[in-house]
């Protein structure tokens, strides 16, 4: 039996940690500080798309 007691509610042990490497130099990380894996998961992989979200 787990013991959670001493859980921390605040860490998710299944959420990805965010990165900021790729995609250095766009204007969708270094001044909207998006991160290497929701600019995959929402310009598909391209910083370049961020100036079209209205």
């Amino acid at each position: 039996m787990r013991d959670y007691e001493n859980y921390d509610e605040d860490y998710d042990y299944f959420e990805e940690e965010k990165t900021y490497e790729n995609y250095n130099g766009s204007y969708a990380q270094d001044v909207e500080g998006w991160s290497d894996q929701d600019i995959d998961d929402v310009f598909d992989g391209d910083p370049d798309a961020y100036w079209n979200i209205d």
